[in-house]
């Protein structure tokens, strides 16, 4: 029952955002070159359509691509999920300091102890009990720290919302009809939401700062600070009620409700509010993260502690990521009917237009940072595990990526104002806009300042990535964060490299592009992956195993990990095998000679392509399942095959 529970809170929560895939025409600005550039919204945050007039349905096109994947993962959510049971203990250190320990259940230190004692979940937790109160529990049934729950519920709540997508998509396939109102909903809530990834790199900065802070012991020392303990779970609960606000605010979009396709002032107010609530929140938790103070005898014996350069740099992007798509909702919600004025001339005109067009460009020009962000967390507890130092130009390099980021933003926003771009329908495509320009000369040299700054970012992200390659050491979870960002940069490098070949042209690379775009669409779920292996492990080592040890996370949690690394690496494989054969010209020798093998090869591919997925969401529920198992007794690690 309290798994049912569990799942009927993660309807609250929200995905990432999937990049729109685009392409570059002649006089056409390509304010990105990398896919996402060029594209026009269909609804705040939401669905989005290509500015390719020449791109054709894949064999995987994203639609079928997500519904496919989906039935998969409903299809085994069931076995899988029986299995659950409710967790047992956890370890917060030595019990004689000064510690803050959480209970929603009590109001006083004796109903809080006495209901922990008695065995409540200790995943239900919110209100101090005294140090007192704490050493009469024991240390291994103290709660989770907030932060490390706060990484947990937008995780559970980002991967079981596909699941819920799932079920109402099979429900209405047995019911055979087409998709429902709430299944579009789920679908551009899956599509359109984006900031679980940042969310859960805040709260993980959070956690490395108080325990570098105090040498590994914050809750001796009462960090992170009450206020920021405390927003992390509010943030949480924003972040999941402007999740089912937007769904609502969907289904009422595809029920027709509106003829305008608007959302009723109602919805658009309380989802406003929530958005408002999320904003506000992430500004407190980076507000506490810069603000917090080493305990005074720490200081006086070790000296100060400054932030780490991983930790100030992934709280950069964060804050850069949720202040342009904070610019983009100010601008869509002053602008909010102008989904229903169509694409005349006279609208594209508008100002406010003109804005929000620009702002979604350089919203698609942050498509990096959710996976940056987590490699660069990773980095700094790969060198605080070992108690080493940052390399310098490791360290050189993260910054370098920050400052690069940043100036792709800038350029993405000043492009079209110095070049004097109008806005235009896309040729052959009624409902995409694109920014043309005669000022082709000024064009061509933003357009070479931003291939510098590509290829900075990717020398940055190669030197960081090749540091994580080279530990002999490393524990498992630096290997799983390594293999995932090493898909994700070179699907993106690969298809980076097509686009500019494509722009340098004139045209062309249209079937490439096409493959590589199912191939991005595929490694999207990278930088939550990662999140998702790193809150396993992090929790783990916050329990005390039965031989006094750091716990890690069960024998056969680490094996789904690598198990779903190396099955989204046969995804992308397949993908790439795919497009080869989906592309063969219809009058080649191998399509006259041998047709029906050229078709059987199609249906191979893609069957295995679609069995990968099911590997992957299955591992993916097993892991969740295990951060809700672990124990003293199972926190061995033991039994683990891949190391």
């Amino acid at each position: 029952m309290h798994l049912a529970f569990v799942l009927a809170d993660t309807f609250l929560m929200q995905l990432g955002n999937r990049s729109p895939n685009t392409s570059c025409k002649p006089n056409h600005i390509a304010l990105d070159p990398l896919p996402g550039n060029n594209t026009s919204y269909n609804k705040v945050l939401g669905a989005y359509s290509v500015s390719d007039a020449n791109r054709r349905p894949n064999a995987m096109s994203f639609g079928f691509h997500v519904r496919l994947r989906l039935i998969a993962g409903a299809a085994l959510s069931t076995a899988v999920l029986a299995e659950w049971t409710p967790p047992t203990g956890l370890s917060a250190g030595p019990a004689d300091a000064k510690t803050m320990v959480w209970s929603d259940l009590a109001s006083d230190d004796d109903m809080g102890v006495a209901l922990l004692q008695a065995g409540v979940d200790r995943r239900t937790l919110g209100v101090p009990l005294t140090t007192d109160a704490a050493a009469a529990v024991g240390s291994d049934i103290l709660p989770l720290a907030a932060s490390v729950w706060s990484v947990i519920s937008v995780s559970v709540m980002y991967f079981v919302i596909y699941v819920l997508l799932a079920e109402v998509h099979v429900f209405n396939q047995a019911q055979e009809r087409g998709p429902g109102p709430l299944e579009r909903a789920l679908e551009s809530a899956v599509m359109g939401v984006c900031f679980a990834p940042m969310l859960c790199t805040l709260f993980f900065a959070v956690n490395k700062r108080a325990d570098n802070l105090t040498k590994g012991s914050p809750a001796h020392y009462d960090l992170p600070p009450r206020y920021v303990r405390e927003t992390m779970p509010l943030c949480v609960l924003a972040f999941g009620v402007q999740m089912v606000l937007y769904i609502i605010k969907e289904w009422h979009i595809n029920r027709g409700v509106d003829r305008q396709r608007m959302a009723s002032a109602f919805w658009n107010t309380i989802f406003n509010l929530a958005m408002l609530g999320m904003y506000a929140g992430t500004g407190v938790i980076i507000y506490g993260v810069v603000d917090m103070k080493q305990p005074e005898t720490l200081r006086q014996m070790n000296g100060p502690v400054p932030i780490s350069s991983g930790t100030f740099c992934s709280i950069c992007l964060v804050i850069l990521y949720f202040v342009v798509y904070a610019a983009l909702h100010v601008a869509r919600t002053l602008d909010i009917w102008h989904l229903g004025r169509g694409y005349s001339p006279e609208v594209l005109q508008d100002p406010f237009r003109y804005v929000i067009e620009v702002l979604k460009i350089a919203a698609t020009t942050m498509s990096f940072a959710p996976m940056l962000a987590v490699v660069m967390i990773a980095v700094q507890l790969t060198v605080d595990t070992a108690q080493e130092k940052l390399p310098g130009p490791v360290e050189t390099s993260m910054y370098l990526c920050s400052f690069v980021l940043l100036v792709q933003v800038a350029l993405a926003i000043v492009t079209p104002f110095i070049t004097a771009a109008e806005l235009k329908v896309v040729p052959g495509r009624i409902d995409v806009v694109d920014f043309v320009t005669e000022r082709t000369k000024l064009f061509l040299l933003m357009s070479i300042i931003r291939w510098v700054c590509m290829a900075a970012l990717y020398i940055g992200i190669g030197v960081i990535c090749t540091y994580l390659w080279r530990q002999h050491d490393e524990p498992s979870w630096a290997v799983l964060v390594t293999h995932l960002s090493t898909y994700f940069f070179l699907v993106y490098l690969v298809l980076w490299g097509a686009i500019t070949v494509r722009q340098l042209n004139g045209g062309g690379m249209t079937s490439g592009i096409r493959t590589l775009t199912t191939a991005k669409d595929t490694v999207a779920l990278c930088p939550m992956l990662a999140i998702l292996f790193l809150e396993s492990w992090v929790s783990a080592r916050c329990m005390t195993d039965t031989n006094g040890q750091h716990g890690q996370p069960q024998g056969f949690a680490q094996d789904y990990m690598f198990v779903a690394s190396y099955a989204m690496l046969v995804q992308i494989i397949l993908c790439l095998i795919n497009g080869l054969i989906w592309t063969l010209p219809k009058d080649s020798k191998v399509m006259r000679v041998c047709p029906s093998i050229v078709r059987s090869g199609v249906s191979a591919v893609s069957f295995l392509f679609y069995l990968s997925m099911v590997v992957v969401y299955t591992s993916i529920l097993l892991v969740l399942i295990s951060l809700f198992t672990l124990s003293p007794e199972s926190a061995t690690g033991v039994g683990a095959w891949f190391k």
